[in-house]
């Protein structure tokens, strides 16, 4: 399965090993500039969706390839593959389903140019309308379960950037194995920005890897 692993991520355009996330502060005006450059490539994310597993996910593609699995962000129900508790919870499925299976690791991609732009603010903020304890109670336990299927994966996880990974987009890939990206991925941490705790254990992560002072 060595060759067809190697195929699926040089078809994700990753060329180049990373192993360190850099997180760098913005305006917030440039930030929601920087992301609305980035187009999300429909046409392509409708040919996937037309050849692998479409019927079984809203938000994800899933391909069982010879040894491993490949589960590719392709979402619907947020923009720039961000994440709200749908698409989470459909990463989670699949990521059991994977554990569970003769998979002997799992290449984690996305579809379009954009890697994933982390949670997906406007998703929490229109269920802050009513009862904002039960809701944001809601919100950081899906955010804490998704976190926490990461963390307890037995099996490798292999990540191919090819584009933003922003917020919990770049928080996460310190809990996986190996970090691929390829020149046009960069990342991005906004938390000081958007008055935002550190999530995805990055508090703890990032000075393991880029030193406390960074």
């Amino acid at each position: 399965g060595t060759s067809t692993f190697m195929e699926a991520l040089a078809a994700n355009g990753t060329t180049n090993l990373q192993t360190s996330v850099t997180g760098v502060t913005a305006s917030k005006r440039r930030f929601i500039d920087e992301r609305r450059d980035q187009p999300f490539d429909k046409r392509l994310r409708f040919s996937v969706r037309q050849t692998e597993s479409a019927y079984r996910y809203r938000d994800i593609v899933v391909r069982k390839q010879d040894g491993f699995t490949h589960i590719l962000l392709s979402t619907k129900s947020s923009e720039n593959n961000s994440l709200n508790p749908e698409v989470m919870k459909e990463v989670q499925s699949a990521l059991n389903t994977a554990a569970a299976d003769d998979s002997k690791l799992v290449l984690f991609s996305a579809v379009g140019s954009i890697f994933c732009c982390g949670l997906d603010f406007i998703y929490f903020i229109r269920r802050l309308t009513d009862d904002r304890k039960k809701e944001s109670t809601k919100m950081a336990e899906a955010i804490r379960n998704f976190v926490n299927t990461f963390i307890q994966f037995k099996k490798p996880i292999i990540v191919a950037v090819n584009g933003p990974a922003i917020g919990l987009g770049a928080s996460i890939l310190p809990l996986c194995d190996v970090v691929w990206a390829n020149e046009k991925a960069w990342f991005q941490t906004p938390y000081t920005t958007f008055g935002q705790s550190p999530d995805g254990c990055s508090s703890l992560t990032f000075p393991r890897i880029m030193g406390l002072a960074s």
